[in-house]
């Protein structure tokens, strides 16, 4: 039964993402681990070596090769974050969480999650240029565009267009999601920056810790957000929404 007001739940959403997470540990962290806990913590360790740096600048080879590794990462998390969301999906759907199949059905996506992801960028970008709070509206607008595409199979500015229609009237609610998601990961990332203080090495292990944990939340966060909205808004099942992935 769809809600009349149309508002998403937070503590329901909070309970799916960590639920989600703590139910497939080594899906939603590994996966982050690899795709954005590492590759971080090798740029931190470069960027806390001037020589290194410099000897970098200083060699074509490692420039190319920074250069391409960019759009590899890039490529990386992309297919991340859209492999979460399948999962999440899934999970919430109650189905079993194939990660070869979902990890597929990211990169069958990449190009207009790509081109989304784009346009995302710059629109908000351009938003805090005009006083910062058209940015933030149009955050809160676009936030579940990413999901729409994966469970909808739409384009790109139908993907933005859905997700508007979805969010109106929950704004609000959604902005305190993610005050207590950026609050979150400041308390693990308070926490972490304590104990770096004993070494470099801890400095960047915990960093990676952070990381991993925010790369997760990201991915399961909005799509359980996207999850709620079609619960409250349109009473779909969750069920439902998985089997557009079988």
């Amino acid at each position: 039964m769809a809600d009349v007001a149309g508002k998403i739940d937070i503590g329901r959403v909070l309970t799916n993402t960590f639920g989600v997470i703590s139910r497939n540990p080594v899906v939603f962290l590994g996966l982050s681990l690899l795709i954005v806990g590492l590759p971080n913590a090798a740029m931190q360790l470069i960027q806390g070596s001037p020589d290194a740096i410099a000897g970098a600048f200083a060699s074509p080879t490692v420039i190319i090769t920074s250069i391409v590794g960019f759009f590899v990462f890039l490529f990386l998390s992309v297919v991340l974050q859209a492999t979460l969301i399948v999962a999440t999906l899934n999970d919430l759907g109650s189905k079993e969480i194939n990660l070869g199949a979902c990890i597929s059905q990211a990169i069958h996506k990449f190009l207009p999650l790509f081109g989304l992801g784009l346009l995302f960028g710059l629109g908000i970008a351009l938003g805090f240029m005009l006083l910062i709070v058209p940015g933030v509206i149009l955050y809160l607008m676009w936030i579940v565009a990413a999901p729409v595409m994966m469970a909808e199979d739409k384009g790109i500015i139908e993907s933005f267009k859905r997700s508007a229609e979805l969010t109106s009237g929950s704004k609000g609610m959604i902005f305190l999601l993610m005050i207590i998601f950026v609050v979150v990961a400041a308390v693990i990332g308070g926490i972490g920056g304590a104990l770096s203080f004993f070494s470099v090495t801890a400095s960047v292990i915990i960093a990676t810790i952070v990381n991993t944990i925010t790369g997760a939340l990201q991915g399961a966060g909005i799509a359980s957000i996207y999850v709620d909205l079609r619960t409250v808004k349109e009473g779909t099942d969750s069920s439902t929404l998985a089997d557009v992935f079988a």
